[in-house]
């Protein structure tokens, strides 16, 4: 009898066992290959460009550094954008953040905080063409808004970004800038 009791736990174990997924505790899951869509931010970029008129500040010339690159085991892209302070521009802008993909909705996402007390989320569906638009909301000021981000490929080592929010139903653009790979 012991011997029957014995044989059907061993059994009950290892079927146990073989039922369980195999996975090694020292071996992380793999970053999703829709990240490599980020590939083409990767770098240290300079941009020049203008920030237009709002609430906040009237038009103004802008020069800034970009740097990003692939952080957190290869599933997030961390960035800075950082504006720098000249006359015309005594309040320089200044970003931080990653981009990554969400499984669960399919969907490339930002997050981002700046030197101004704002913070944004957002998603995007990917590159159509040379152009990708990551679009949510924007939370500055004490207030809420939709806010969007647009890139555009101009070559390898040029691309254009512009920020645009949603009010009244339009859409304003906030700013524009031209970066240059370093």
């Amino acid at each position: 009898m012991k011997k029957m009791i014995s044989i059907l736990v061993l059994a009950f174990a290892a079927a146990s066992a073989l039922a369980q997924p195999k996975s090694d505790p020292a071996v992380s899951p793999k970053p999703d290959p829709m990240l490599r869509q980020l590939d083409a931010f990767a770098g240290n970029w300079k941009c020049s460009g203008t920030a237009f008129a709002s609430p906040m500040s009237p038009q103004h010339a802008t020069t800034g550094e970009v740097w990003m690159k692939l952080d957190m085991n290869g599933y997030w892209m961390t960035f800075t954008y950082a504006e720098k302070k000249t006359t015309e521009n005594p309040m320089p802008f200044q970003v931080n953040g990653f981009l990554g993909y969400d499984t669960e909705i399919h969907k490339l996402v930002m997050g981002s905080v700046d030197n101004m007390g704002g913070y944004s989320t957002a998603s995007s569906d990917g590159w159509n063409g040379d152009t990708i638009v990551y679009s949510g909301p924007w939370h500055m000021g004490g207030m809420t808004v939709n806010g969007r981000d647009s890139f555009t490929k101009k070559g390898a080592r040029e691309m254009i970004h512009a920020a645009s929010i949603e009010q009244n139903g339009e859409w304003t653009k906030l700013d524009e800038e031209t970066c240059v790979r370093k």
